[in-house]
């Protein structure tokens, strides 16, 4: 279940799945991404910003959770699963996701213009890592 090549099979199955699914809502996959893409930020911003400033809580640890399993899923996915669909919608490999912006702006700088694959997904963890200590200190710190 856990090498490449079933990863890669289970990925691509997902995509596949989840693009029938959306074609029942539209039939234009620039729409469809377009929800999945608000869908992708929602999943992402509402449980950070619990985490970074809400009070801590059932709902701050259930963000912790959630993003929790969003680092799980990008490990075993090679990359953000809501990310691939949307490229796969929007026919693009140019996108980036949620770090798109940031991403566009340290390109400006690079030499090839070009963000590889491993310096998104080491933006990533390394972003992973902040996210968890900082969660753990605001834990540590929390005057009850």
């Amino acid at each position: 279940m856990f090498d490449l090549e079933t990863r890669k099979k289970n990925t691509n199955n997902l995509l596949e799945f989840l693009t029938k699914i959306l074609k029942i809502f539209s039939d234009k996959p620039e729409i469809a991404g377009l929800a999945v893409f608000i869908f992708h930020w929602l999943c992402l911003g509402i449980p950070l910003i619990q985490i970074g400033v809400g009070k801590i809580n059932a709902i701050f640890y259930l963000s912790c959770l959630i993003w929790i399993l969003i680092f799980i899923f990008h490990i075993y996915f090679n990359g953000c699963i809501l990310t691939r669909l949307e490229r796969k919608l929007w026919d693009t490999n140019e996108w980036y996701g949620p770090w798109c912006f940031l991403f566009k702006t340290v390109e400006f700088y690079y030499d090839n213009n070009k963000i590889s694959r491993n310096f998104a997904n080491n933006t990533f963890y390394c972003w992973g890592i902040f996210l968890s200590i900082y969660a753990i200190v605001r834990v540590l710190y929390h005057k009850r």
